[in-house]
This record gives structure tokens, C-alpha cells and sequence, in this order.
């Protein structure tokens, strides 16, 4: 389902909520890699050795930044069924990133959530309200989020996963003084 529409949910139902987190750590490896390829240069050829310690140090930075987004990263590409849902590892580049996988029954769902975030509060910035659409783990088991939409569809679909799995839904977040585009 595209960001943003309410269309039909049905089981099987294919979801990758992983693409903006992956992007983000795209970004931030690929800075990473142009840092290092700055230290070697200033070290091997250059030899400007204070270049290279600045480098050194913004690629300390760098690194501690990457590894809260490595660490803080939410998504993931999966299958829910009538029965379960199955988790495909999270990998990037080829490197395993942390969060749930695996095959999880739905009974060890207690729940779904939408979870309303603001957008940019500025004119000229893109962006708006938008939502996640979590399944909600019992105790031992992760939450996973199954969809993520925009301008109050998430409630939308929040209830159409509710009503398909037959679970509670509860609205976190969500903005009692803006009326959201339904």
C-alpha cells in the first residue's frame, strides 16, 4: 500500500516499512566512506598531518551519529498472514542491522497502534503529519510497524488492520486540535 491510501487491506499482506531508515543509513555510510578516503589521502598522500586529524575527529562524530541511527532505526520487510507474521532479516550493505525477524504467531500481538507524528511546522519545508502503524507485542515480543501513511490515514488504516486481525486499536499522539485530512 502507497503512503497516504486507505485502499483494501487483505491477507497475505506484504509490507517494508525499512525504506526512509535505509536511506538515512545510506547516507550516513556512504559519509562515513568519504571521510576514511579523506584520512587515507591526507595521511598517504597530501601528508597534511593536521588535515587529517581534523578528519579524524569529524569522522568520530560521524561515526557515534551512524551508530544512533544504526541503533535507532525502526521498519522492517515482512509478510502478515492470518496466523503469523514472518520478519525477513534486516540487512544493509550487507551488514545485519538490529530488529526483529523471524515468524511471530498473532497471538503474541496484544494490539495495533497508530502513532501520530507532526510534520514541519514551517511554511517552505516539506513534510506534514504522518503515522506508523504498529503491531503491538506482548511481553517478549518486539512491536513491529506494519505501515506508515500520511495527513490521518493512519487511523484509517489502523482500524482496517484492527478489524482484519481482530485486535484492539489505540491512537497515540494523536491531534485533538487539527483536523487531519480523512
Amino acid at each position: 500500500m502507497a503512503r497516504g491510501t486507505t485502499g483494501p487491506i487483505a491477507l497475505p499482506y506484504e509490507f517494508d516499512t525499512s525504506s526512509i531508515w535505509r536511506t538515512i543509513l545510506k547516507g550516513a555510510f556512504g559519509l562515513n566512506a568519504l571521510l576514511i578516503v579523506g584520512i587515507l589521502y591526507s595521511l598517504l598522500v597530501s601528508r597534511q598531518w593536521t588535515t587529517a586529524l581534523g578528519l579524524v575527529l569529524v569522522e568520530l562524530i560521524a561515526l557515534l551519529f551512524t551508530g544512533v541511527f544504526v541503533r535507532s532505526h525502526e521498519g522492517s520487510v515482512g509478510i502478515l498472514t492470518s496466523d503469523r507474521v514472518v520478519i525477513e532479516p534486516n540487512v544493509l550493505l550487507g551488514i545485519a542491522l538490529p530488529g526483529p525477524r523471524g515468524a511471530y504467531p498473532l497471538d503474541h500481538f496484544s494490539g495495533v497502534r497508530v502513532e501520530f507524528r507532526y510534520g514541519p511546522v514551517e511554511p517552505d519545508v516539506q513534510g506534514g503529519p504522518n503515522e506508523v502503524v504498529w503491531l503491538v507485542g506482548k511481553s517478549g515480543t518486539p512491536s513491529i510497524a506494519l505501515a506508515r501513511t500520511d495527513d490521518g490515514a493512519g487511523r484509517t488504516v489502523g482500524r482496517a488492520f484492527g478489524a482484519l486481525l481482530t485486535l484492539p486499536v489505540e491512537e497515540v499522539g494523536a491531534p485533538k486540535d487539527i483536523q487531519l485530512n480523512r
